[in-house]
């Protein structure tokens, strides 16, 4: 366990996999930061249960909110983890035995799960992503929905060995609430940026997504998984261009009454 480490975690209604990924987390450091967006369920009871500090924070966003919860952090290194991320034993290895440079950021191999089953294709693999860092070189940008760990050209980036399992969707029906609340969230910041759209870009962009997804990227041969992320990125994009027009309309969109 590292104590020039700290581990920050965003949740909101976590309690079927916090606790799994609190216990990876302790085996790194021993400074854990929940940082709660209002659950109503027990994943403040299972995060305080296992030492974790909690904070309770309105949700502001994804890069917004990271960024407040690393505030709290007790170490200027940073290990930025979602409530449905588990490391495996080889990247808490990787972890415990690294010597930390200011000026670098490290990768983790993420390897995202639908399901149950891992998936290797859809364009969700490979899928390494930036999340241990020293916050005082590196933070989150980006707008309501999206974000993105920014840092210097000066900064290298390095690759640690090890999985990060993230246990995306539990099931079709959590797939589909997160794709269409994303799909509402991102209508919503496009519209205000003043672009616009039409029912003919409509159908071709969610009929286009769905050839990407499961032809361009392979996502046939993830089986039905493939097929079900196919349709739903389909759906999504209907959904946000569906919403868009409505708000051209000046009309309030049925998802947002």
């Amino acid at each position: 366990m590292r104590s020039d480490l700290s581990v920050v975690i965003i949740a909101n209604n976590a309690s079927l996999r916090i606790g799994e990924v609190i216990g990876a987390a302790r085996r790194v450091s021993n400074d854990i930061v929940v940082c709660d967006s209002g659950s109503d369920d027990n994943t403040v009871d299972i995060a305080n249960d296992l030492g974790a500090r909690v904070i309770h924070q309105d949700w502001k966003g994804y890069s917004a909110t990271k960024n407040i919860a690393n505030s709290y952090a007790a170490n200027d290194w940073v290990l930025s983890l979602d409530s449905d991320e588990v490391m495996s034993e080889a990247l808490i290895d990787s972890i415990e035995g690294l010597t930390f440079e200011d000026h670098k950021v490290y990768l983790l191999n993420r390897s995202n799960y639908f399901c149950g089953k891992q998936i290797r294709f859809s364009n969700w693999s490979p899928d390494h992503i930036p999340r241990l860092f020293n916050k005082k070189v590196a933070s989150w940008t980006g707008d309501f929905v999206h974000e993105k760990l920014s840092f210097g050209d000066n900064v290298k980036k390095e690759l640690l060995n090890g999985r990060l399992d993230h246990y995306s969707y539990e099931s079709y029906s959590q797939r589909m609430d997160k794709v269409f609340n994303y799909a509402k969230l991102s209508a919503h910041e496009r519209f205000q940026k003043g672009k616009r759209t039409n029912l003919i870009w409509t159908i071709l962009t969610s009929i286009s997504k769905f050839i990407i997804t499961y032809f361009i990227h392979l996502g046939f041969l993830d089986g039905k998984a493939g097929f079900q992320i196919a349709l739903t990125d389909a759906l999504g994009s209907w959904k946000r261009n569906r919403i868009m027009m409505e708000l051209q309309n000046n009309r309030v969109p049925e998802c947002c009454k």
